[in-house]
């Protein structure tokens, strides 16, 4: 169980989506989840993580 970085509600790990917060010049790595990502997708600052995958 990991908490939303948005509301701070305990969700298993894979409820949760991986996404960037860019303030300024400055990037965070924040964990939402799927109640919060309604509000968070109008916000022009927050974009999906995507993950590489390749070894």
């Amino acid at each position: 169980m990991k908490k939303c970085s948005n509301c701070g509600k305990e969700f298993p790990e894979a409820a949760l989506k991986k996404m960037v917060q860019i303030t300024g010049k400055k990037a965070h790595i924040k964990r939402i989840c799927p109640f919060c990502q309604s509000i968070v997708l109008n916000n022009p600052t927050y974009y999906y993580l995507i993950e590489d995958k390749r070894q």
